[in-house]
């Protein structure tokens, strides 16, 4: 197939890494929609080997020594005049320990983070949810007098492991018509709820 013809017959249906969402879930109710997160990643998941050789002059073949979810990601927030971002992560990170710094049990401090790939119509087609996550580093704001720019700070947040689920699970060509069809009207519905909330930009 020629990939001039491909790329013009499907470039509306390829995803674009601004089109995102992101949804934060501490403890004791904290949560956030992450409408100022600027940048994130989503985390790789690596299946690491080992070699063996059953005779010392036989080939080498691999065998499977560990699963590795990854140990972190990062978290680029935009900061308002409310700083809520900002406070969400500090009173995440006071659940850690108490008045005289004794530590907490983690299941006392652990949340969820999930990541969600946006179709170019907003609708979802991939999200990862990280498990037992928490904020490890909040990092520092920075300033200058020369830049009147939009501030900004990361956070790092640990997690044990992540699962991820598709919107498009592989279908026959009615499946394929119907969620084709969905996909219109929740584009169409989530289009005039964001106008209702933020009005016309």
């Amino acid at each position: 197939m020629n990939i001039n013809r491909f790329m013009k017959a499907h470039m509306d249906n390829m995803t674009r890494s601004n089109k995102y969402e992101v949804s934060i879930h501490g403890p004791g109710g904290l949560r956030s929609r992450g409408m100022r997160v600027t940048a994130v990643s989503m985390p790789a998941l690596t299946v690491n080997t080992t070699s063996h050789k059953p005779l010392s002059t036989a080939p080498a073949y691999q065998h499977i020594k560990d699963i590795d979810y990854g140990a972190s990601i990062n978290m680029t927030f935009m900061l308002d005049h409310t700083f809520e971002d900002r406070q969400l992560m500090e009173r995440w990170q006071a659940e850690m320990y108490d008045e005289v710094w004794n530590l907490t049990y983690p299941e006392k401090y652990e949340g969820t983070v999930k990541i969600t790939q946006l179709g170019v119509d907003s609708i979802p087609v991939y999200e990862v949810e990280l498990h037992r996550a928490w904020p490890t580093v909040i990092g520092e704001i920075t300033f200058n007098s020369s830049e009147p720019e939009i501030q900004t700070f990361d956070t790092t947040f640990a997690y044990r492991t992540w699962t991820s689920s598709y919107e498009n699970a592989p279908a026959g060509l009615l499946g394929g018509l119907f969620n084709k069809f969905s996909r219109k009207l929740k584009s169409k519905a989530k289009t005039k709820l964001n106008s209702k909330l933020f009005g016309s930009i």
